[in-house]
């Protein structure tokens, strides 16, 4: 956002990797990054691992959504505050 200019996260979708030993410290951290960016909407993929799939469920109940092959998201640039 810094370097585009843009302030609003509108969607955040892709596989965070946050599962496993090593990764699994960083959730708390990465949950409260992610709280104060506030995205409109986070898909996040199954890569994501289960632990962090429920902290973001709980810290973002209104913008997360389960994905699933074949999913289409359609995002608009009035939703984004550009229009």
């Amino acid at each position: 956002m810094r370097l585009t200019g843009v302030s609003r996260l509108l969607a955040l979708v892709g596989g965070f990797h946050l599962s496993g030993p090593a990764f699994e410290p960083v959730i708390g951290p990465t949950m409260a990054a992610l709280t104060a960016l506030a995205p409109a909407l986070i898909v996040p993929g199954h890569c994501t691992g289960r632990r962090a799939q429920h902290a973001l469920a709980a810290a973002l109940p209104d913008a997360w959504v389960q994905t699933s092959v074949g999913t289409t998201y359609t995002l608009t640039a009035s939703e984004a505050g550009c229009a």
